[in-house]
């Protein structure tokens, strides 16, 4: 499905960013912020959390900068969350006619390139807190360009992104840039969530595959323009339910498919038709998933039964366990949902 390319530089290659041994203090208006940084969002009601704190214990980890080559000013690359809140205590300072003058600790590294920049803040963040889905796909893009490389297994020993994750930034990188711009709205209440994408994406290829007449009318881009609608008119209460378009279709046998297909295009047509109601009536849903609940149940139970924990030639075992962790993966995430930063969707 996706080019393969040959890194351009090997990634032990990659010049690190390292620390310089200076602890300073400098004034906000020595600092900018990176124009490379992935984080992108930076949502209110988190911010005003952070912002008490540091109004009250003031910033306790320094922020991380280096040095604008030519310039006196300092670039973050770690630490835009708390720069800002202190920007923002420093302007309620000054509209109360105090006369404060706000220092912030920062700990000063030699001047990155960009690609080591940018993955230096991809590994501090897989350590604290996961950036949005979109705003990662973004900064991905810019790694496998400067990096020439679109392997997963490279670009997890890079960024520390898992390759299920890794999969989904590709799948959002699939789309053009005004939808993914539509996850980049800075207002939440108004932004288009990551997993948006994610889970539509199957739904758009099934009418491309078995829905010719609708493409040609109205195009891939047209469609997904028209389920947007419905998404913002909350006839689209939740994400997951797109889910409930493939199962229909999965199960279906060859009749009912052409049924299932009719709806579908109704519901893309019809800005009024909510998902469940178009679809619920060809999912069994619970039935199935408490069959699957039992055949786990029933999977485990054997093979403790077995008492196969000392066995003295495991290497066949271990393989076939193997196959089944992989499987077992592989669902899980697919099961919990597309953005692990997205607001969980109920059902």
């Amino acid at each position: 499905m996706v080019l393969k390319l040959k890194l351009k530089k090997p990634p032990d290659e990659i010049d690190p960013v390292v620390p310089s041994g200076r602890l300073l203090k400098l004034d906000l208006s020595e600092i900018k912020p990176s124009t490379n940084n992935p984080r992108h969002l930076f949502d209110p009601e988190p911010l005003h959390d952070l912002k008490e704190n540091i109004r009250q214990h003031g910033v306790l980890v320094p922020i991380t900068v280096y040095q604008l080559k030519g310039q006196e000013k300092y670039a973050i690359l770690d630490g835009e969350r708390r720069y800002k809140c202190c920007q923002d205590l420093q302007e309620e300072a000054i509209q109360k006619g105090e006369d404060t003058k706000i220092k912030i600790s920062a700990n000063v590294v030699e001047s990155p390139t960009k690609i080591a920049g940018l993955l230096y803040m991809f590994s501090i963040h897989n350590f604290r807190e996961a950036w949005e889905l979109m705003p990662t796909a973004m900064s991905l893009k810019i790694v496998m360009e400067e990096l020439g490389t679109t392997e997963n297994v490279s670009l997890t020993r890079l960024t520390g992104l898992s390759e299920p994750q890794i999969e989904r930034c590709k799948i959002l990188l699939a789309f053009p840039e005004r939808y993914q711009k539509l996850s980049l709205d800075p207002d939440p209440k108004t932004r288009i969530p990551s997993n948006f994408w994610i889970e539509v994406y199957p739904v758009l290829d099934l009418c491309v595959k078995e829905l010719p007449k609708l493409v040609n009318d109205y195009g891939r881009w047209g469609i997904l323009d028209k389920l947007v609608a419905k998404y913002r008119t909350k006839k689209i209460k939740s994400v997951i339910h797109f889910r409930r378009i493939m199962e229909a279709f999965d199960i279906a046998d060859d009749d009912m498919k052409k049924t299932v297909l009719k709806r579908l295009r109704d519901y893309v047509l019809n800005e009024d038709l909510e998902t469940r109601r178009a679809f619920d009536e060809f999912v069994v849903d619970n039935r199935r998933i408490q069959g699957a609940v039992g055949a786990c149940k029933d999977f485990v139970s054997q093979i403790k039964r077995l008492k196969i924990d000392y066995a003295l030639n495991p290497d066949e075992l271990i393989e076939a366990l193997q196959s089944v962790i992989e499987f077992a993966e592989k669902l899980k995430n697919k099961l919990e949902g597309s953005d692990p930063n997205a607001e969980k969707d109920k059902a």
